[in-house]
Order: structure tokens, then C-alpha cells, then sequence
């Protein structure tokens, strides 16, 4: 395999392009959480810093400002100054946008804290900002270590699902870019760390998922040409998942509208009847998955276009699409808003849609009395029993 020419630091990090990235949803159809690119998201709350204010850190301007290559760099200051930790609160209350460039910055997080703390920089990064940190520390430690070291990483992310899978998919993307992009051999690698994985359902996937994301949109610029390879690239709406064998059609059905609305210029409807065009009804699931969380951050935080967004992708994957959304709310932070959109499907979907985000819930990485308040904000039976689940941990 082809080794890394560098470790992946802020030098290689100033070659980022400016692209935008869809928010990570754990889907409710599939477990597999994946994270789609180039929609941006919902700003964060404004600044609440315990330990410092906005106007206390002189980082926070460059970070906030319009220069991605000074925001990475400014965000690589921050997190030498005062710590990943503490890094993370500020940047989370920041204003900083979950998705898109603000992703990217936290990155810098994850390498400063495998710079830190190597193998065990995991337990020190928090799920904000979609993971991003994990995501940076698993890449630092695979351009530095080779891929022997990725699963002895992603092992100790198993405390919490979600992190799990979002550990693994970073993996993903880490094992593509070392192979310079070519994404068979990334794939097999996969299978050579996951393929017996047992205890989580779909962590093979979850890897699957990360090398054809990083296929497309080409994160991470690993080796030193001007730009990533895209020999797995094509102009057909449905390559390469046509070019792939049976065992990897979820990982890349799961990304692949994100391609087809990239194709179509951002068309949410003809994006939809090529996922139904695809002739096979589980990878149009798979599709229409992903499509709908391409959605989740142009609805702004407004329960009203969730609705109106996922009307335009057909009646009949209304329903799904709205619960899609909804653990996508729940996912990157904003836990109340999750449950307020399932809030509002009738009782059997209602309950349908909780049914993922009480499971996360009940072994989300939040103080009990918070667990508490999110099972209250629930309405109907769905509280009840959430609330006596609670009881029991």
C-alpha cells in the first residue's frame, strides 16, 4: 500500500478546498452514520463560554472570520493555547457553522489532540461539530502510524454508539486518502479491519460509507498533486455504485444522491426520480436516505421546512424523510429540535421516529437530569415509557 508522503498537518490542512458539508445523520432506516458534503448548516448559539468570553479569546475573530486557510489556522492557535477540551466548549458556542468549513477547522482539534495524547486523543474529543474531532485525530494518527494503527483507535470510541460509527467512518475517509484514492484497495482495507467486527451493526458499512464520501469530495488532499485523484468519478449519476459488487452497494448507495444532487445543480426533485430510476428498491431507499439528509441543513432549524423540503421529494417519502430529519437534529447537538420534529408525524410514525433518538438518548453522553428534561419534552405514551427506561440506567 501506498504510504502517506506527510503527516497530514496544518500545511497539508491550508489546501483544503471550500466546500460545504451536509450534516451526519444517524438515519432511521439504517444505522450507518455517514456525513454528506457541501450544504451548510445552522449557525450555533452565540458565544457562552464559562471559562472564557468571545471577547476574551483573540482567536475567535479569525475563526469567525471569511478566510478558511486563517481559520484553520487560527483554530490550530486556540487549541495549542488552551487545550482540546476547553478548545471545544469555545469553539461550540462560537457561532461557528456544525457543518461545512467550520468542520474542517475543528479537524484541528482531532490533530493537535493525537499530537497530544496519540492513540488515546479519541477519549479527549467531544461529538461536536459532527464529530469533527475524532475525525482529525483518527487521520493524524493513520498519516503517522499507517492503517495497522486505525482499528486499535476506533476500538476505544466504542463507549457510545454514535461516536463509534462516526470513529469508524472517519476511518473511511483516512484509508482512501492513504491509498491516494484508489478506492478499491481503500474498501478491502476496510473489510481487512471490520469485516469481523461484531458488537455494532453495520461498522463495516460505516467504513464503506467514509471511503466513498472521501471519493467525492476529496476532504482531506493526502498526497501531493494539485488535487485528489478521481479515477472513481464519472458523469453517470450512478457510478460507481453500478461498478460495484453486492458488498459494498450500502456504503455507496448511502452517498451517492449527494453526487446526483452535485450533478444536478442542488435539484431536490430530480434527484429523487434518479434514486427512483435505479430499478432496485433497497439502493433507492439507500438513496433517497441520503437525499434526505442532504435536506436536514437547508431547513434551517425551522420544523415548517423540514415538511416543505421533504414534500418536494415525493408523498411517499414524506413520512421518512421528516424522521430522517429529525435524528439528524438529535445527532449534532440540537437534541430538543430532534424531538420536536418527531413531535409532529401522528402517534404510530411519532413513535417510530423516537424510537432511535430514546435509544441514543438513554446512552447519550449528558447529565440525567438533561436526559430527564429531553423524555419530558416528549408528548404521549412515548414519554411515559421513555421516562421509565430512564429509571433503569
Amino acid at each position: 500500500m501506498k504510504a502517506p508522503n506527510a503527516i497530514l498537518n496544518i500545511k497539508v490542512a491550508k489546501k483544503f478546498k471550500k466546500i460545504h458539508l451536509a450534516v451526519i445523520a444517524l438515519a432511521v432506516l439504517t444505522v450507518a452514520l455517514t456525513l454528506g458534503l457541501y450544504l451548510k448548516s445552522k449557525p450555533a448559539q452565540k458565544p457562552q463560554v464559562a471559562a472564557a468570553t468571545a471577547g476574551e479569546v483573540l482567536e475567535l475573530k479569525e475563526i469567525l472570520g471569511p478566510d478558511q486557510t486563517i481559520r484553520l489556522l487560527a483554530t490550530r492557535k486556540l487549541v495549542e493555547r488552551v487545550g482540546v477540551e476547553e478548545a471545544l466548549e469555545i469553539l461550540k458556542n462560537s457561532g461557528l457553522p456544525y457543518t461545512g468549513e467550520g468542520h474542517l477547522a475543528v479537524h484541528q482539534v482531532g490533530f493537535h489532540a493525537y499530537e497530544v495524547y496519540g492513540k488515546d486523543a479519541v477519549l479527549h474529543c467531544k461529538d461536536y461539530f459532527l464529530s469533527a474531532c475524532y475525525h482529525g485525530a483518527i487521520i493524524e494518527a493513520a498519516s503517522a502510524e499507517g492503517t495497522q494503527v486505525i482499528k486499535e483507535m476506533t476500538d476505544r470510541c466504542r463507549h457510545f454508539a454514535p461516536t463509534f460509527f462516526q470513529c469508524v467512518h472517519a476511518a473511511g475517509h483516512s484509508i482512501n486518502a492513504i491509498w491516494n484514492y484508489d478506492l478499491p484497495n481503500a474498501l478491502k482495507t476496510c473489510d481487512q479491519l471490520y469485516e469481523a467486527a461484531t458488537g455494532f451493526p453495520d461498522t463495516l458499512t460505516s467504513c464503506h460509507n467514509g471511503a466513498f464520501m472521501e471519493n467525492l469530495f476529496g476532504v482531506h488532499d493526502w498526497g501531493t498533486e494539485n488535487s485528489p485523484k478521481k479515477d472513481w468519478l464519472s458523469e453517470d449519476p450512478y457510478f460507481p455504485c453500478n461498478a460495484m459488487s453486492v458488498k459494498y452497494q450500502k456504503g455507496c448507495w448511502l452517498n451517492q444522491a449527494a453526487r446526483i444532487y452535485q450533478m444536478h445543480n442542488s435539484d431536490l426533485v430530480i434527484t429523487a426520480q434518479l434514486c427512483e430510476a435505479i430499478g432496485n428498491r433497497q439502493y433507492t431507499a439507500w438513496c433517497i436516505d441520503n437525499l434526505s439528509r442532504q435536506i436536514h441543513p437547508l431547513t434551517e432549524s425551522n420544523i415548517n421546512k423540514v415538511w416543505q423540503l421533504c414534500s418536494q421529494i415525493g408523498q411517499h417519502n414524506l413520512t421518512t424523510c421528516v424522521m430522517i430529519n429529525a435524528v439528524s437534529y438529535y445527532s449534532v447537538g440540537d437534541r430538543p429540535l430532534g424531538i420536536d420534529v418527531c413531535n409532529t408525524l401522528d402517534p404510530t410514525w411519532r413513535s417510530q421516529c423516537l424510537v432511535p433518538i430514546i435509544n441514543y438518548l438513554l446512552s447519550d453522553n449528558i447529565a440525567k437530569n438533561q436526559k430527564t428534561d429531553l423524555c419530558r419534552r416528549i408528548i404521549g405514551n412515548d414519554q411515559i415509557a421513555c421516562l421509565e427506561r430512564l429509571k433503569s440506567i
